[in-house]
């Protein structure tokens, strides 16, 4: 039988040398794997975080939540902050010429026909100064009731109204001693016949208010006219009863300073005052006449046309206390004179427009007036074809006067004299 052999020395000891290596080895890597007491490989580690964490940038806060905002725009983006425009001045020019009526004389030098009448070429020198103003006024001293109610020293064919339109008035005061010479119906067809034309009127109204004031609105401001006469003509008396309706506004202080007081109310920038006063045919002006004119002055008229002595008379800048305890201008032209009349006397044939700038300051509520700018004017009479001519002429004016004769311009400049001396004794009054 086969015997088992025994192992050798070296290979028992080569089995026990294997046997360690083994170990050691697994010691080893139990070490690397960072063992149960906080080996040397943990140590490094933790240095190395802190290294990372020195060099590292952080941020010195947590970051905060920001709320969304609006763009914040540029300057030139930006809205800029616009004052409140102050109120504008306003300027308005006002022309003003005197009294208008046609006799027979001159009735017969415009006839063109049957009830045919052509006063166009007696007012066309006047044009360029009459429409160059706003608002330009003149005062008619007759009805216009047609000829049904007959012709006559006032009562004057309708077609004169085309003729003071066409060169350039916008408006006419009734009121005069002659308004209602042909009753309520001749007023009545008056006042149509102006509004028919687009022509303004004051101080006499069918309806009996008595006219009240006009308010005409200009470039912005508030214009109130207020016209009154001084009375009424036997005729005109005799027909109404005295004005038992009121249709004509009076020269009564109390109802005038009222009705100035009510145009302000009613928003009256300006207000113009139309009086039919004084004495007929004298050149100086009354004492009563320059107390009514400081007293309107003081309740508030800031211009004053005056007419009915059918002679040029003085203009004067009045100073006034009014009721605010501030002090006003207004300028006071005591008459304008005649605008067309078949009067020969040198001082009926010497009349004025007066023109005149009113700036009206809303800020302050007041108006600044300039000074009057006066053209003097004269009524010619030629003859032509055996039959009378009438033309009103600017008084100083060569072009205009060129085609008269040689007496009518010198009567021309002789009226001229008559206007301008009359300022003279103004100033030196």
């Amino acid at each position: 039988m086969k015997r088992r052999g025994r192992l050798s020395a070296g290979t028992i000891i080569m089995l026990l040398l294997t046997a360690a290596v083994v170990v050691g080895c697994a010691a080893f890597m139990l070490v690397l794997s960072g063992g149960a007491n906080g080996s040397r490989s943990g140590e490094l580690l933790a240095h190395v975080s802190a290294y990372a964490a020195q060099t590292t940038p952080q941020p010195s806060a947590a970051p905060t939540a920001v709320p969304a905002a609006s763009p914040v725009p540029s300057p030139s983006e930006s809205a800029t902050a616009q004052p409140t425009p102050l109120p504008q001045k306003a300027t308005v020019t006002l022309a003003a010429a005197g009294t208008v009526y046609a006799p027979k004389a001159v009735r017969q030098s415009v006839q063109t026909g049957a009830d045919q009448f052509d006063f166009t070429p007696v007012f066309s020198a006047l044009t360029d100064t009459l429409s160059a103003a706003d608002l330009a006024i003149a005062t008619l001293e007759t009805t216009t009731a047609g000829s049904d109610k007959g012709y006559g020293n006032y009562n004057t064919p309708p077609q004169i109204l085309d003729a003071l339109r066409a060169c350039g008035i916008d408006l006419i005061s009734l009121a005069t001693e002659r308004a209602l010479d042909k009753g309520y119906e001749g007023l009545s067809i008056t006042a149509g016949e102006l509004t028919s034309r687009g022509l303004f009127r004051a101080g006499a109204d069918p309806d009996g208010t008595g006219g009240g004031a006009t308010m005409v609105r200009v470039g912005g401001v508030q214009i109130a006219v207020l016209a009154y006469s001084y009375g009424l003509s036997d005729e005109g008396s005799s027909k109404t009863n005295g004005d038992s309706r009121g249709a004509l506004a009076m020269l009564d202080v109390q109802r005038m300073t009222e009705d100035i007081a009510r145009a302000r109310m009613d928003g009256a920038n300006l207000v113009v005052v139309l009086p039919h006063w004084g004495t007929k045919n004298k050149q100086t002006t009354p004492e009563s006449v320059r107390a009514m004119a400081k007293t309107l002055a003081q309740a508030g008229a800031d211009v004053i046309f005056g007419t009915h002595p059918n002679v040029a008379q003085s203009i004067e800048r009045i100073t006034t206390t009014r009721s605010d305890g501030l002090d006003y201008d207004t300028i006071v032209c005591y008459s304008l004179g005649s605008l067309l009349t078949d009067s020969r006397a040198a001082e009926n044939t010497a009349g004025m427009i007066v023109t005149l700038e009113a700036t009206y300051d809303p800020a302050t509520r007041r108006v600044a007036l300039g000074e009057p700018q006066v053209t003097p004017v004269y009524i010619a009479r030629t003859r032509q074809d055996d039959e009378n001519v009438y033309r009103v002429v600017p008084a100083n004016d060569e072009e205009a006067l060129a085609p008269l004769e040689e007496s009518e311009r010198s009567a021309a400049a002789r009226a001229a004299e008559i206007v301008e001396a009359i300022h003279e004794t103004e100033e030196n009054r």
